[in-house]
């Protein structure tokens, strides 16, 4: 299995974001035993601007997988679950 890094992208005031948090923490931690290598970061813009120009992202939150914005807002946990093992294959 290929090693995943998901990338939370929050801003300050953002009621959604820590849904999104919450999700992804979530789901990782059931997918463990399927992708032992996944790792999650979670990036205020407002303290990296850099990275919203990377990602050309006008919204929060927003999650990437492996250096591509995979989902604005917050996805279904089935969604990024399969997004997730596709990614690790």
């Amino acid at each position: 299995m290929t090693m995943v890094r998901v990338e939370v992208l929050t801003a300050p005031g953002c009621r959604k974001c820590e849904a999104a948090k919450a999700l992804v923490v979530n789901t990782i931690a059931r997918l463990r035993q399927e992708i032992p290598d996944l790792k999650v970061e979670v990036i205020n813009l407002a303290d990296h601007p850099e990275v919203a120009v990377q990602y050309r992202v006008m919204a929060t939150p927003a999650i990437a997988i492996n250096g591509v914005l995979a989902f604005y807002g917050t996805p279904k946990e089935a969604d990024l679950r399969q997004r997730l093992l596709e990614v690790a294959r």
